[in-house]
């Protein structure tokens, strides 16, 4: 295991009586893991290393006041073998690895594979935490502000938290664990760390699995209103081509425009099975609501049902109670950290001039969408504005060129990293295998069976064709025609 060498040399230590000050960072501190003692049973406990990866607090030349502790953990597989370990990178940007320790624990994958977690820095258990009270004022930018304050206040240097910088600590683990090489599996943001680490240290990776790809020099925020377009249509068109679908919501996408045109006159209170939640909901409101269900793999086959209820003045949840997404936290990342969120994204997107592209750049585009991104996209670069990181140097405005053998795995119903992003990053990656799987959204790892099973196939010999017969027989959404019917 990773940490055994760490521990001979603090037995050395003490055996010759060390007195010297503690080796310089990079390097790894074993740890109990009582982080997780009251969460996990004695058997997941028992297949659980945790350490401490200690590194320098800038990585710029500058010199650091402090070292940085991020959380790091590894999960022996469940059969021993000399396999090389999976490296997950999580996404967000602004999650911790550790969020998924449970998913991780039971995950198929971890058959024949050790599984290596850190939290990158400034989230989940490393130290010091970016993160800063949850409770929000009505004006987001305020809060933004107070809580820059509120870090600045303690003496952090945000600056020491950009992508480079986390980048590098990766490279670090990587040369400081009793591995060769390792699988980097990214998921969402976490499949663009893992390019960019590709990049870094490509002698120390044997394969990437990108899941919802997001390469560089691609932006989420420049492209906001064109994914959501594309995955929309993608829903239009799947309803239009099923019989029953077409037949049941015809005109589906008239249907879903008129909504938005008359809740925007007129915003509609939404209920919960004829409970009322407190929403008001503006047609804006509902563009970006579709946004987020079309994320989740579960929501689909039940949004043509939706969009008709509500055209028809029905405005509660109830055609989509009987979808994985009322059901479980399928995609739901509640241990995103705002504030890390913002310092790993804004320096990339105030790096380009991107408020006046987006104003500009909406050749086929459904206006309405423009209209409705455009004020997520406005409250972002002010909230950007307010978290005031400096814009990243040029060199993440360069695609990952690597012959490492890669996974790619796209959704083709993702509004936020589509299909057509896999495409891209395919084009940079020679030795690649890209599936597109035509029922999913957002991370296919999450929701998808197939996509374990193809994943397994590729670890076991990244350089051959690991289609498995589930994808073949892959379809679109069986859209619902009542709540909780499918047909």
């Amino acid at each position: 295991m990773f940490f055994r060498r760490f521990f001979l040399v603090g037995l050395f230590c003490l055996m010759a009586t060390c007195v010297h000050s503690q080796p310089e960072a990079p390097r790894i501190e074993p740890e109990e893991c009582s982080w997780f003692s009251s969460m996990l049973s004695r058997s997941q406990l028992d297949r659980l290393e945790c350490a401490w990866l200690v590194v320098p607090e800038f990585r710029d030349g500058r010199e650091s006041a402090y070292n940085l502790e991020l959380a790091l953990l590894r999960i022996s597989s469940r059969r021993a073998t000399n396999s090389a370990p999976i490296l997950y990178l999580p996404g967000g940007p602004g999650e911790a690895a550790s969020s998924d320790l449970i998913e991780w624990l039971e995950s198929d994958l971890g058959q024949e594979r050790d599984i290596i977690m850190l939290d990158p820095r400034g989230t989940g258990f490393s130290f010091p935490s970016l993160k800063c009270p949850d409770e929000k004022p009505t004006n987001i930018v305020d809060w933004v502000s107070e809580c820059r304050e509120r870090i600045s206040a303690r003496g952090l240097d945000l600056t020491a938290y950009t992508i480079p910088a986390i980048v590098r600590d990766y490279v670090d683990l990587l040369f400081l664990i009793d591995q060769p090489q390792v699988n980097v599996y990214g998921s969402s943001y976490g499949s663009r760390l893992a390019l960019m680490l590709a990049g870094a240290a490509p002698e120390r990776i044997r394969s990437l699995s990108l899941d919802g790809v997001y390469p560089p020099p691609l932006r989420h925020t420049a492209e906001l209103a064109r994914n959501l377009d594309m995955a929309l249509n993608r829903l239009f068109e799947d309803c239009a081509r099923d019989v029953v679908c077409k037949e049941t919501y015809p005109e589906l996408s008239d249907s879903f425009y008129r909504v938005v045109s008359e809740m925007n006159a007129s915003p509609q209170e939404f209920t919960l099975q004829g409970q009322n939640i407190g929403m008001t909901i503006t047609g804006n409101d509902f563009i970006l609501m579709m946004s987020s269900l079309l994320h989740h793999t579960g929501a689909i086959p039940y949004l043509p049902a939706f969009i008709a209820s509500v055209a028809g003045g029905d405005y509660d949840f109830e055609p989509l109670l009987v979808s994985e997404l009322f059901a479980s936290d399928e995609g739901g990342r509640a241990s995103q950290n705002e504030s890390a969120f913002l310092t790993q994204r804004c320096p990339e997107d105030l790096a380009v001039p991107e408020a006046q592209r987006y104003l500009t750049d909406s050749d086929g585009i459904a206006p309405a969408l423009m209209a409705a991104t455009r004020e997520v996209v406005a409250a972002h670069y002010a909230k950007c504005q307010a978290w005031n990181v400096p814009a990243l140097t040029p060199r993440i405005e360069r695609p990952v060129t690597s012959s490492i053998p890669s996974l790619i795995m796209s959704g083709a119903y993702d509004p936020a990293t589509p299909a057509l992003w896999g495409s891209f990053a395919a084009e940079h990656l020679p030795n690649n295998w890209h599936f597109v799987f035509p029922n999913a959204g957002h991370v296919m790892l999450d929701s998808v069976p197939c996509a374990t099973e193809i994943m397994r196939a590729f670890l076991s010999d990244p350089l051959q064709d690991p289609s498995a017969d589930c994808y073949g027989a892959l379809r679109p959404p069986r859209f619902a025609v009542s709540p909780g019917k499918s047909d």
